[in-house]
């Protein structure tokens, strides 16, 4: 996928080196020792001391003794070596380090440690350390290592995010150089300009060159990358390619007297930033409005804020590109610019167009199809924010796959689809509406069940929403509940009358008395104003209540109304149990009630 760092390296480093300068003019770095000593390239043996005092011997004051610096080395594969350097000795001593592993901190903290040895005489405890390091095999990420009572520590994951304080890269460069800044070097290596970053102090000035090269992830930096460069080389400021370099203060005099065009510099000591171009204003508003907020958000806190911070801004970009992958059957998967590029706003398109010219995202492309197309798969922190994040291609529901077989073209193996937040609303909305249609008809099949055991339903008893169609209703049932809400049946013209009441007892079997018993007088309110009694109300606590209940079926499992995060809010937990009901008062008009007194009506 591009990235600069060999995987699965033979051992933890390839060669330690004491390197000596006397500082007098005319004279050079000596190697003082190294190890092992059975060590043959010889190239890198004459490499590495030009690389240990990258800056100007007369300059250097005793306050760069004891800073750790790293620089680069790039093989035959375009893979990194890593030389994790500490001054000391008046910073005409150098210790050195040479790794494919990016271990910044463990290398940081044994060379303290083998510094300390040398100066103390203690050459026995020296080549054991080293010896004990250089034939361990390499642990899996987060595996505890202890070497030793003064070097232990846990192997760092690639994986992860840099954090702060713990990655000193990202500290470092989080401190020295403002937000503002930030955001115009992030915006100059997107459009991959000639970069020079200079500070007078070594550890500050590799741990910006990484750190800022850090936060294109998951794409890599892919032309020349020096963190430090030497005075033997000085000439690669000229280089008519991109590029990104760490200058130590002491030469910048000798380099601004270059021919430097179209430059983009980074002075860390003044914090300040000169650039010819506005990458800054070319990328989309809203990608570096929200990149700046999160940056300020997170000034003042720990943890992996500033790197989420740009990986965010990089999946707002970038992360569309699933949506240009095209799948056919028995054929290989294959990258469409016209689709990356298509079906973004218009201020997108402008940056995508320059975009897809960008040597980074080539080998980003080239590497995501890769792994594609052999099977493999992939699941990174990238990956993973575009399927929790609301970016570009999420107003659609795609489908996304995580790994393929080779064999006759590419195969789909396993999808998962990602549906954006409204397809999530309708499923959940479906889904409660079939709850819903279960508990009805389970009620359903109760109320059958109640009837055919003799218990029929009264009238105006509560049923629940009943499926029956809207044409199988009669006019007057569908009539709107302001017209016949509390009319008695006999004006209900167009309904079947209701069934005869049962006669009453024998006044005799309940009485002994022989007066006749005189029926209760009807109770005729006044003609309320509308046909809902209000609370607290004479009339509101004269009208008889009953209770309903909700019955379900013995056999029910019950888990429609499991609460968990599908249950249906909109039902509270006390509905499903009892709950009062109050019959409406009927409606009677005056002549009604006359005529109820009279005995013309029941």
């Amino acid at each position: 996928m591009g990235s600069r760092i060999k995987e699965s390296p033979g051992s933890p480093f390839e060669v330690y080196m004491e390197v000596v300068h006397s500082g007098t003019a005319g004279s050079g770095p000596e190697v003082r020792r190294s190890f092992p000593d059975t060590y043959t390239d010889q190239e890198t043996l004459q490499t590495i001391p030009k690389f240990c005092f990258p800056f100007n011997m007369d300059s250097m004051t005793v306050g760069q003794v004891g800073q750790n610096f790293t620089f680069v080395l790039t093989d035959i594969e375009s893979k990194q070596r890593f030389g994790f350097c500490r001054l000391s000795s008046g910073a005409h001593s150098c210790h050195c380090i040479l790794s494919y592993l990016p271990w910044f901190e463990v290398f940081y903290k044994l060379l303290n440690i083998l510094a300390d040895h040398t100066t103390k005489g203690q050459d026995s405890q020296w080549r054991e350390l080293l010896e004990s390091l250089h034939t361990l095999t390499i642990p899996d990420p987060g595996v505890p290592v202890h070497l030793s009572v003064h070097l232990f520590f846990t192997v760092p994951d690639p994986r992860e995010l840099p954090s702060i304080p713990e990655n000193r890269n990202l500290t470092e460069y989080f401190v020295a150089v403002d937000v503002n800044n930030m955001l115009h070097l992030y915006a100059s290596m997107l459009y991959e300009r000639r970069i020079l970053i200079s500070c007078s102090k070594l550890s500050t000035l590799t741990a910006c060159v990484h750190g800022a090269a850090a936060m294109l992830y998951p794409m890599y930096w892919q032309h020349v990358y020096i963190p430090v460069l030497p005075q033997h080389i000085i000439d690669y400021c000229c280089a008519p390619m991109p590029y990104l370099i760490g200058v130590h203060s002491s030469l910048m005099e000798k380099v601004r007297g270059m021919a430097l065009d179209d430059v983009v510099l980074l002075n860390v000591d003044t914090n300040t930033l000169e650039t010819p171009f506005d990458d800054l204003q070319s990328l989309p508003n809203d990608v570096v409005s929200s990149l700046k907020n999160r940056l300020r958000k997170v000034s003042s806190t720990t943890g992996d804020g500033v790197a989420r911070a740009f990986l965010k801004a990089q999946a707002a970009l970038f992360g569309s590109y699933r949506n240009a992958l095209h799948i056919e059957p028995e054929e290989p998967i294959t990258f469409s610019e016209e689709t990356f590029i298509t079906h973004r706003s218009s201020t997108m398109r402008q940056f995508l167009q320059n975009a897809i010219q960008l040597q980074f995202f080539k080998q980003f492309i080239d590497g995501r199809l890769e792994l594609l197309n052999s099977g493999e798969g992939f699941s990174d922190q990238f990956e993973e924010e575009i399927n929790i994040g609301e970016y570009a291609g999420s107003d659609k529901t795609y489908q996304w796959l995580f790994t393929v077989k080779k064999g006759s073209g590419a195969i789909l193996n396993t999808v998962k689809t990602k549906a954006n937040p409204a397809m999530k609303t309708v499923y959940k909305f479906a889904k409660d509406h079939a709850k819903m249609g279960i508990k009805e008809v389970k009620s359903r099949l109760k109320q059958k069940e109640l009837t055919e055991n003799g218990y029929s339903e009264e009238p105006g008893s509560t049923h629940l929403p009943s499926t029956q169609s809207k044409d199988s209703l009669t006019w007057d049932q569908r009539r709107p509940i302001t017209v016949h809400f509390g009319q008695t049946e006999q004006f209900r013209s167009l309904r079947p009358p209701r069934p005869q009441r049962p006669p009453p007892p024998d006044p005799s079997k309940l009485h002994r008395s022989t007066r006749p018993v005189r029926p209760p007088r009807p109770l005729v309110p006044k003609r309320p104003r509308s046909n809902i009694g209000i609370e607290g109300s004479p009339e509101h606590y004269m009208r008889p209540t009953r209770h309903y209940t909700v019955f379900l079926c013995e056999d029910s499992s019950g888990d429609e109304l499991s609460q968990d995060d599908d249950s249906i809010a909109a039902f509270p937990e006390h509905l499903l149990l009892s709950a009062p009901f109050e019959w409406p008062q009927p409606y009677r008009s005056l002549k009604e009630a006359e005529l109820v007194e009279e005995g013309c009506l029941p």
